[in-house]
């Protein structure tokens, strides 16, 4: 009851936003019961206001369906804190090293010279250098995007942590941003999954159209004499998704079918991180996306159909590793559970469908 002792002054910011019918202790929470009125904006000042006071608000509805708001003490969220300062860093130098042997590794390859005919050192220098660009560009800016929406939110955030991978196998595992605030409301909790994968995809966009300005085109018959000689050397031939298919007419060559650079191994894995990472599992951003929309159960469902499908698709080990965690992530509503996702990011839904559909990679049906 300590938290409490500026009481008055905590019901006079809460009466300067919203017309207020009751004040109460709930069980010891200062509770306030609301007319019935939009309260996204007034709620999001308030948090801000009462931040300051070590108080945090949190908007619901009782059971005879009243908005309450209640106030709670907060001293700060519990956010991860290396204890090597420079740890960020480090990730990035050794996630660039892992991606820049890697894109050397497939470009000095015997199966990329099946491709490319006779090449360089400098040719294979080249290769390298833009796989790695590329990658780390797309990998770079999806989280980019992630700090941005939170920033423009308000909402406090640690550096990008780069996931260093196995060069020939998964030259990195991506990068993850821990936020260290709680998200307010369902808006913002869309932003925090949607800033990312969009970001993320309109660069992986753009390395696929250099992709293309750079494949070699053959005729049938050459494309599959190559492919031939690519699996007697030990390669396999990756299932391309529909973006690729699309973007196809765009560069002429009737009659030709291309095969790429590493480039296009970058923009393809670009384009699968995009697909995975809108999956509705809490972990992934679509985890975030689907839960501004969706109540708990509802999102709980809506993982368990995610995890199945990505093990028929060919994802096994993916989709078992999130079943594994599924259980250690509580579910993270916002703080303010009454007002509803915006129309405008309710029509957006389309957009992250479509990117799902576009840039989706089964391995396997």
């Amino acid at each position: 009851m300590e938290f409490y002792a500026n009481v008055d002054e905590v019901r006079e910011r809460v009466e300067g936003y919203f017309r207020v019918e009751d004040v109460f202790f709930d069980a010891g929470v200062l509770t306030f019961v609301l007319e019935e009125q939009d309260i996204k904006d007034g709620f999001k000042r308030l948090y801000r206001e009462l931040k300051p006071l070590k108080l945090i608000p949190t908007a619901g509805r009782d059971h005879e369906g009243r908005i309450t708001i209640k106030v709670y003490p907060y001293t700060g969220a519990r956010s991860f804190e290396p204890r090597i300062k420079s740890l960020p860093l480090i990730l990035f130098a050794a996630t660039l090293g892992t991606v820049g042997v890697d894109g050397f590794l497939r470009a000095s390859s015997p199966i990329y010279r099946l491709i490319m005919g006779r090449v360089t050192i400098w040719d294979t220098i080249i290769e390298g250098l833009l796989f790695t660009a590329a990658l780390m560009a797309i990998i770079g800016i999806h989280e980019l995007g992630h700090k941005i929406s939170a920033k423009i939110d308000g909402v406090d955030s640690s550096p990008p942590y780069f996931i260093p991978g196995i060069p020939t196998v998964l030259p990195t595992f991506g990068a993850v941003i821990f936020q260290k605030e709680p998200i307010i409301n369902r808006d913002d909790m869309f932003d925090a999954g949607f800033s990312g994968p969009i970001t993320g995809f309109i660069v992986a966009l753009g390395v696929a159209v250099a992709a293309y300005m750079r494949a070699i085109w053959f005729t049938p018959e050459e494309f599959m004499s190559v492919v031939s000689e690519i699996e007697r050397a030990g390669g396999v031939a990756l299932p391309s998704p529909l973006i690729f298919v699309i973007l196809r007419p765009l560069f002429g060559n009737p009659g030709m079918i291309p095969m790429f650079t590493t480039l296009g191994f970058a923009a393809w894995l670009g384009m699968l991180i995009t697909a995975l990472n809108l999956f509705p599992v809490w972990q992934l951003d679509g985890g975030r996306i689907f839960r501004s929309i969706l109540n708990a159960r509802q999102h709980r469902i809506a993982s368990y159909v995610s995890i199945a499908v990505l093990a028929i698709t060919g994802y096994f080990f993916f989709a078992l590793l999130l079943l594994i965690l599924m259980p250690r992530t509580p579910d993270i509503a916002p703080l303010d559970q009454v007002s509803p996702l915006s129309r405008g990011r309710k029509l957006t839904f389309i957009a992250v469908f479509l990117m799902m559909v576009v840039s989706f990679v089964p391995l396997w049906i």
